[in-house]
């Protein structure tokens, strides 16, 4: 069985961009190059002055959607990029990282596996750093992580990017806390041995705060572990009150 119908699967890429001049092109290259044939592209830049708007207008046939407005980080952005993807699968796919390879998104969908269930697909990555690269492989054991990959290399269901906005008052860490819920709801995600994208980590923003990005993700799992415990005690709080109803013959 297919993992998708290839006439019916439409895929969102999403570019968030600022002042990316240097690396704003090579990334559109590589989305509109693809040979997946039903792929919608979208930039969202956030008013940038140093010529990404020349350069995103070069390409704009290629284009579906594409705004340059301020807004409120990169997860405003990226917010804005979900609120008009129509494609059912949504890939973010930032200024200065790029896909692999022009087929990449072909040889990931297309793959023999059954995926109805499925919330997330994910493959590895190529992680560059000042002086040296990285294959960063996830593999099949994504019960015990968070984050299944980088985003680059992740295609979520649009719907649970709908239903689950990222959550602006982390500045860094919203996927990790996006991932994070989507792990409680007990999503399904499916990893493919497929070197996906290329991430360019040498001026990331996660890579220069890395205190930050720590102190979020632990504000997230404890977070996220207090709404547990009430949910677990409110749970406790009802099976007691339902036997003490039990006891004074209020309830069979």
């Amino acid at each position: 069985m297919n993992l998708f119908k290839e006439t019916d699967t439409l895929i969102s890429i999403v570019t968030v961009s600022y002042n990316a001049v240097l690396t704003i092109e090579q990334t559109i290259l590589s989305v509109i190059n693809q040979t997946y044939p039903n792929v919608e592209y979208i930039i969202i830049d956030g008013g940038s002055t140093d010529g990404t708007v020349d350069i995103i207008k070069k390409y704009e046939d290629k284009i579906a959607y594409w705004v340059s407005e301020p807004d409120k980080g990169i997860y405003d952005a990226m917010n804005k990029g979900v609120v008009v993807a129509t494609g059912e699968w949504i890939n973010f796919m930032n200024a200065g990282d790029i896909f692999t390879d022009g087929d990449v998104i072909d040889k990931l969908f297309h793959q023999n596996i059954i995926i109805n269930r499925v919330g997330i697909v994910f493959g590895d990555t190529l992680v560059v750093f000042r002086n040296r690269e990285k294959i960063v492989r996830f593999g099949d054991d994504t019960h015990h992580k968070i984050m299944p990959s980088c985003h680059q290399s992740i295609f979520c269901r649009r719907n649970l990017l709908v239903s689950n906005p990222f959550d602006l008052r982390y500045k860094i860490a919203a996927d990790y806390n996006f991932f994070f819920q989507l792990k409680q709801r007990k999503v399904e995600f499916q990893y493919i041995q497929l070197v996906v994208a290329i991430y360019d980590a040498t001026d990331g923003i996660s890579s220069r705060n890395v205190w930050r990005t720590q102190k979020e993700m632990m504000t997230i799992e404890r977070n996220c572990l207090f709404i547990y415990f009430i949910r677990i005690g409110l749970l406790g709080l009802k099976l007691c009150i339902k036997k003490v109803l039990i006891v004074l013959g209020l309830k069979k």
